[in-house]
């Protein structure tokens, strides 16, 4: 039985639909900056640490750089600024990786950045640390930077998904971090994660990805990324695992849905839920989706996954799954054992709910239209056919 503990208010349903047109002065000055490939070659990314206190940052360096760091300060002129060493890695395709870990951080308090390769400093950067347990996440999934042209190519589609973080964060300024639910990249290509991360907006919000299925499609990621609390994942793979982290009364559970070991999540959530006994709510993103079932030739996968995880979910009263991969849109009803405990409905309000709600959202920037698409009667709110660019809000 879940612990009475909460009231989940469903404004899930609250889906944000964009459309914009991509204007001539706009794209003129994402050309020029574009076109500055010392900085485009950076692909800076500042994700979760361990909790609010922490942030993990990443970036790509020249191969003959080995040293990094990030001077961090609550000045914009950095004028009394703290230094934070970091590793170099590489990449073993010609260039190095900065892997930098950010301490000591206070709630409610603005912060301003900037990466030091070697002896070269980015441009200065901000984010928020939220104040108490409150916070808004911007959740998304398969965004699908890619380095093919006839897709569009990188230049492009990082153009779209910078220019969708400006409308969604003037549309909302509270928004916090992204959760995206895996398939950032097509290829898991160095060129694509740098495109993910080449908007201003992308580097001052936190950046939380669970690894999908075209991501494991390169080894990029696991360089490009670094994540929080991986060792405590138990999972070694070229590509990376599970990991954890806590944001106000969350606490966040990524998974990586590639792996079809039972065992290894079920390990992976005990040890972060022992870890954190007192935290609220208990929501996990992966990439994979499991009770979609919107399109036939992967309900077999589906259902794999549903035997796999969903028992596990239920073991360790799961609130929420947040997914992706199917690029359809549907929430749940609350899910127990597989059936339906309760019923949803859009902009409801459910009472400490025996069970779990899984949402998908639909490709951010790849709309898939299904006319043989069919939902279970597990789903409570779908969307099959659209054209627009759609990510949520939550709360």
């Amino acid at each position: 039985m879940k612990k009475t503990k909460r009231i989940i208010s469903l404004i899930l349903a609250a889906v944000m639909i964009f459309t914009a047109g991509i204007s001539s002065s706009a794209a003129s000055v994402w050309d020029i900056a574009w076109a500055d490939t010392e900085e485009a070659s950076r692909g800076i990314i500042m994700q979760p640490g361990r909790d609010e206190t922490e942030r993990n940052f990443s970036w790509y360096m020249p191969e003959d750089v080995t040293s990094c760091s990030v001077e961090i300060s609550t000045d914009y002129f950095m004028m009394s600024s703290e230094v934070y060493e970091g590793t170099v890695i590489s990449d073993r395709h010609g260039s190095n990786v900065a892997k930098v870990t950010v301490t000591g951080l206070e709630e409610g308090e603005t912060y301003y950045y900037t990466c030091v390769s070697g002896t070269e400093k980015s441009d200065v950067y901000s984010f928020e640390t939220i104040g108490g347990s409150s916070f808004s996440a911007l959740y998304m999934s398969d965004i699908h930077i890619t380095l093919d042209e006839e897709a569009g190519n990188t230049k492009t589609t990082a153009y779209e998904f910078a220019d969708l973080l400006t409308e969604a964060k003037l549309r909302r300024g509270d928004i916090n971090m992204i959760l995206s639910a895996g398939d950032q990249a097509t290829d898991g290509l160095k060129e694509e994660y740098e495109g993910l991360t080449f908007s201003g907006v992308s580097r001052s919000l936190t950046f939380a990805t669970a690894i999908g299925n075209h991501d494991r499609k390169g080894i990029a990621y696991k360089y490009f990324t670094n994540l929080p609390n991986e060792e405590e994942g138990m999972i070694s793979s070229p590509q990376g695992g599970n990991y954890y982290f806590v944001k106000g009364e969350v606490l966040f559970l990524v998974i990586d849905s590639n792996n079809a070991s039972a065992t290894d999540h079920r390990n992976f959530i005990s040890n972060a839920v022992s870890a954190n006994p007192d935290i609220k709510w208990r929501v996990v993103m992966m990439h994979h989706d499991l009770y979609g079932g919107t399109l036939e030739n992967r309900e077999s996968e589906n259902e794999l996954l549903r035997l796999i995880l969903s028992p596990v979910f239920d073991e360790f009263n799961i609130d929420l799954v947040l997914t992706g991969h199917s690029h359809h849109y549907s929430i749940s009803n609350v899910l127990y054992n597989g059936k339906t405990v309760e019923k949803v409905e859009d902009g409801c309000t459910i009472n400490n709910a025996q069970g779990t709600v899984y949402m998908v959202s639909a490709s951010v920037m790849r709309a898939r239209e299904d006319d043989d698409a069919v939902y279970s009667d597990r789903i409570a709110i779908g969307m099959k056919e659209f054209n627009e660019k759609l990510y949520n809000i939550i709360d």
